[in-house]
């Protein structure tokens, strides 16, 4: 039942306008109709190993589009309630005996705060790169975009992310 990257390229890929179709009527804004795609096939590429190639395939992107267009709108409203400042800020330990639990979690919570500020394309594409095996040829016929495209989005992710992280640390 695992989908291998290229059977999710043949079988996905094509889904892709379908998809976009949803994120339009949702939305009515090709931006954030754009970002619904890519987040529902980059949900779609972490759950590949559970995916069939059969008549299910097209249901379950479209319910999974669905969900990411309520929850990108969600998290839209939630962000124009709080600000970042109203928010957990983070704090290294005091003391140098620090638990190393305590500084993982720490070292998290930098980095989960500092993806957060990134664009959703940026970090769709962050985390993307993370996966193992990927290259920007993959990521490309994944989310439909250039690879030079995603070669900068990815640059300035990782500057952002490095930058963020500095500044507290």
């Amino acid at each position: 039942m695992s989908m291998t990257p290229s059977e999710y390229i043949t079988h996905v890929a094509p889904l892709r306008p379908l998809l976009l179709g949803v994120g339009r009527n949702f939305f009515h804004s090709e931006e954030e109709a754009e970002d619904a795609v890519q987040e529902t096939l980059l949900r779609l590429w972490l759950c590949r190993d559970r995916l069939a190639a059969d008549d299910s395939l097209r249901p379950m992107a479209l319910r999974v589009a669905r969900n990411v267009c309520v929850s990108m709108w969600r998290k839209a409203r939630l962000r124009e309630t709080l600000t970042l400042e109203e928010g957990h800020t983070a704090t290294r330990p005091a003391t140098d005996q620090a638990d190393s639990r305590l500084l993982a979690d720490d070292r998290q919570f930098l980095l989960d705060m500092a993806l957060r500020r990134l664009s959703p394309s940026e970090r769709r594409l962050f985390l993307l790169r993370q996966e193992p095996d990927m290259n920007l040829d993959l990521m490309a016929r994944i989310t439909g975009m250039q690879p030079r495209s995603i070669s900068s989005k990815l640059s300035a992710a990782r500057r952002k992310v490095y930058d963020f992280i500095k500044q507290r640390l």
